[in-house]
């Protein structure tokens, strides 16, 4: 059994949330699934994830033991792929940040949410764990997203960063065909190019050159799922890198695997996992 849905946010949530999504797989003995196993490649969501179901482990490598994520986790960007394996019974609810959404939310500098995951308890209080059993006992998904969705208004109550002109600049950068260089990004947020970087990591995570750079691979990845007839080296040439050396230097500290095997891996957002 595999569930899986998109919720917009509330016209007051837009400012910083993207958008919910709720993931619900069940296996047993007549399913054909593949195991419940998925690699995370890099990427720059911030997100709030939420595991009111059996327990997600958290792997470096696919025959690790992993370690046991938290029932709620806060994740900022990837730069490095991560493993996750789950259990027989997988519910995941997903809050999806606008880039810097999470950082407006939480004040605080999102560098060490970077390739790690954190209990929300740490930062939103010990009301996470409630909001995860009212979660447990649910049977519906529609009520689920009203649970979590209540829970973001309680939070937005006490009060948001101000917005800047470098959050909805960090918006735009998620355009893969946005061909604007960082001296001109740093202009459009007002900020000289020092001031932009170090801003844009504070709020982000990650520097903005290396946001780019994930920014260019997941298109590489998105067209190949959608044309998987296309050669590499092809994309390679779509996606405006050197040549196709340099998009296998970025499967490296990326993908952690090669781009020749992408289409027989699981992988978040691509393969029979929608997300993860």
């Amino acid at each position: 059994m595999k569930f899986f849905q998109k919720y917009a946010p509330s016209d007051s949530q837009k400012e910083i949330i993207r958008e919910f999504q709720i993931l619900h797989i069940k296996w047993d003995d007549t399913d054909t699934l593949p195991p419940p196993f998925i690699t995370c490649l890099a990427n720059t969501e911030q997100g709030l994830y939420f595991y009111p179901k059996d327990q997600v482990s958290v792997l470096q490598y696919p025959d690790s033991e992993g370690i046991i994520a938290d029932p709620a986790v806060i994740t900022g960007p990837k730069n490095k792929p991560v493993g996750l394996r789950f259990g027989r019974d997988y519910l995941m609810l997903k809050v999806s940040f606008h880039p810097t959404g999470l950082y407006r939310l939480l004040k605080t500098p999102m560098q060490k949410t970077v390739n790690f995951g954190f209990n929300a308890v740490e930062f939103l209080g010990e009301e996470i764990d409630r909001i995860n059993t009212r979660l447990g006992i649910s049977t519906s998904y529609d009520e689920m997203i009203e649970i979590v969705s209540g829970f973001i208004d309680q939070q937005m109550e006490k009060g948001i960063l101000p917005e800047e002109p470098i959050d909805g600049v960090a918006i735009k950068m998620l355009d893969p065909f946005a061909k604007y260089t960082l001296p001109e990004w740093a202009s459009m947020a007002c900020l000289s190019l020092r001031q932009f970087e170090r801003n844009f990591t504070k709020r982000v995570g990650i520097s903005p050159k290396m946001y780019t750079r994930i920014v260019r691979f997941e298109n590489a990845m998105k067209i190949k799922n959608q044309s998987p007839e296309k050669s590499w080296s092809e994309i390679a040439q779509e996606c405006d890198y050197d040549d196709s050396s340099h998009l296998l230097r970025e499967f490296r500290q990326f993908a952690d695997f090669p781009p020749g095997t992408l289409l027989q891996k699981q992988t978040s957002g691509y393969g029979d996992f929608p997300t993860g």
